[in-house]
């Protein structure tokens, strides 16, 4: 398997390149969201149930 891996003919070299790019990104992804503060996790999932309706609000022009 290894041997293969080596032996790149051209076209092969794209598709390990790519498959490269998506493991850094996302081992930099993963690692971004273990650090990230718990007190901001809260407040972004809290954010849809706080938006209340506004009084001017287009809504109601089917209405």
């Amino acid at each position: 398997m290894f041997k293969q891996i080596t032996n790149l003919n051209g076209s092969e070299a794209y598709l390990i390149a790519s498959l490269w790019i998506f493991m850094v990104f996302f081992a930099i992804v993963t690692i971004m969201l273990i650090r990230m503060n718990k007190d901001h996790i809260d407040y972004m999932k809290s954010l849809p149930f706080e938006d209340e309706k506004k009084p001017n609000s287009n809504d109601d022009i089917n209405e």
